[in-house]
């Protein structure tokens, strides 16, 4: 695989998971890999770094339902959060790369 022609997808989606939640997804077209993630929202967790944990270690990560879910899991494992279940913020990320911009 080439990086220089895996070009790297913007998308935003908004979804209702008893909050609302935002995610802005940047990720490689071909390799499907994370570039960079942002997940806001009128959800809560706490601690609230950990919402900056949980963007960073999803950094590299491949756009694969189960291996979204485990990192979700590990890093939430420790935390109180309200507004959004894992599996439905894994859909979420998930169903972003409909909302393709290209650069």
């Amino acid at each position: 695989m080439n990086s220089s022609h895996d070009k790297t997808i913007i998308a935003t989606t908004t979804a209702k998971l008893g909050k609302i939640v935002k995610i802005k997804l940047a990720y490689k077209q071909e390799s499907q890999l994370i570039h960079s993630i942002r997940i806001t929202g009128d959800f809560f967790v706490h601690p609230e770094e950990v919402m900056e944990q949980l963007e960073q270690g999803l950094c590299g990560a491949k756009l694969e339902k189960e291996e979204l879910k485990n990192k979700i899991q590990m890093t939430l494992k420790n935390s109180e959060f309200f507004g959004f279940e894992i599996d439905s913020l894994v859909d979420v990320i998930l169903s972003t790369k409909g909302e393709k911009n290209q650069i």
